[in-house]
């Protein structure tokens, strides 16, 4: 039988992360710049936040992201676009096989789907400590190798398999309102 699982969506940033605007439509963006021979990714500076497991440790994740709007050149600053700000409790649904769409995933298949019928979910991020860097929609991504450790924390302590905890609603996640930041582009 599963046991409750608690995991709190901090509003707490701890330091910057990268990111690339992203639409499912377009991808990710590319531009070329004066002077460069091929178009390149459109990098962001973000912040991370923490996520914490209760009874558990406590994870870097990308919260908020930006739509690939197209707009080149791409501007010096602009505020995220997409994520969860507001403060909400809910019972996420398990997603298997899901994989990261905009960088080779390297962990267990899967994600947690926060709101029914919406594109949010929590997934593995990018590992920013090999250089990777992914396209974020608003998603919740676990950064730097950690998504097997935040996924097992959740096994162990619900006594079950992710897909057996969400499934019976054992989940719970709290999202602590936090602004939309503003991401500086990388130069």
């Amino acid at each position: 039988m599963a046991s409750p699982v608690h995991v709190v969506i901090t509003g707490r940033s701890g330091g910057m992360t990268f990111i690339v605007p992203y639409s499912h439509a377009d991808g990710l963006q590319y531009w070329t710049p004066a002077g460069s021979p091929r178009p390149v990714a459109v990098v962001y500076k973000v912040p991370y936040y923490f996520i914490r497991v209760e009874g558990g440790g406590e994870y870097k994740a990308v919260r908020f992201g930006l739509q690939n709007k197209g707009t080149l050149p791409p501007p010096a600053t602009r505020p995220c676009d997409a994520g969860l700000s507001s403060p909400r409790v809910c019972n996420p649904t398990w997603v298997p096989g899901y994989s990261p769409h905009s960088f080779p995933g390297s962990s267990r298949a899967g994600a947690w789907r926060l709101l029914p019928g919406k594109g949010f979910l929590v997934h593995e991020g990018a590992n920013t400590l090999l250089g990777q860097v992914g396209g974020s929609l608003g998603c919740v991504e676990i950064l730097d190798g950690r998504w097997n450790e935040f996924l097992g924390e959740i096994e162990r302590i619900g006594k079950s398999t992710c897909s057996d905890i969400g499934s019976k609603g054992k989940l719970k996640v709290t999202i602590e309102a936090a602004s939309y930041p503003v991401a500086t582009l990388k130069t």
